[in-house]
């Protein structure tokens, strides 16, 4: 698929299963897909204790943390149902998810939050765009391959629960938890983006700057 056609295809698809679909093993085609998320731009390198506190050393400012259809399955079973909304419908459709998260340059914890606090600093700002941009070349890299996908904002999957169950270490920060979809989902429920159809052209944020 050429990179225009991608661009403007891709939307928001999720597959919502009342019971847990069939698995199959896409690991090679995540891994096609997590590389070409690689190659978002990123302006600073992550601060060196990122690269002390858990199994990966790369300098860029985001990790990407991959559950396999099978551990999303398990996945559903250990998550509090209590104002999970579609989380657990999705975990039992996905063959992948996608735990993005960015890593900000220092963090401390707030009562009663569940997630850590971050500067308002300018390389913060930068650390979240880069994220951003790689999670954005993932859903086009996947939307090529005629994958659906879906970029959540986690919702309970934010919780320092379930970052404890993957091993996530707690000073990094969700910025989008995405599902990958199968083709096939029988009688499963597909939902779509409710904003798509209200975009408009592109006169409509952005204008052209004239000096005199």
């Amino acid at each position: 698929m050429h990179i225009d056609e991608a661009i403007r295809s891709r939307k928001t698809e999720k597959v919502l299963a009342g019971q847990d679909l069939p698995t199959t093993d896409h690991r090679d085609l995540v891994n096609e897909i997590l590389s070409l998320a690689s190659q978002a731009p990123f302006h600073r390198a992550c601060g060196d204790q990122h690269r002390r506190d858990c199994l990966q050393s790369g300098i860029e400012p985001w990790r990407f943390h991959a559950l396999d259809a099978a551990s999303c399955r398990k996945l559903r079973t250990q998550i509090p149902l209590e104002n999970a909304g579609k989380i657990p419908a999705m975990l039992a459709s996905a063959d992948a998810l996608i735990m993005a998260t960015w890593l900000p340059d220092a963090v401390r914890f707030q009562e009663p939050s569940d997630e850590p606090v971050f500067g308002a600093t300018l390389c913060n700002m930068e650390h979240i765009a880069a994220s951003a941009a790689a999670i954005q070349n993932l859903l086009l890299a996947a939307t090529s391959r005629g994958v659906s996908n879906y970029w959540s904002s986690g919702g309970v999957l934010r919780s320092s629960r379930v970052f404890n169950l993957l091993g996530i270490p707690r000073s990094q920060i969700l910025l989008g938890a995405v599902f990958l979809f199968p083709k096939e989902f029988g009688n499963a429920e597909l939902a779509t983006s409710k904003l798509r159809k209200h975009r408009g052209s592109h006169d409509a944020w952005s204008r052209w700057v004239e000096i005199q």
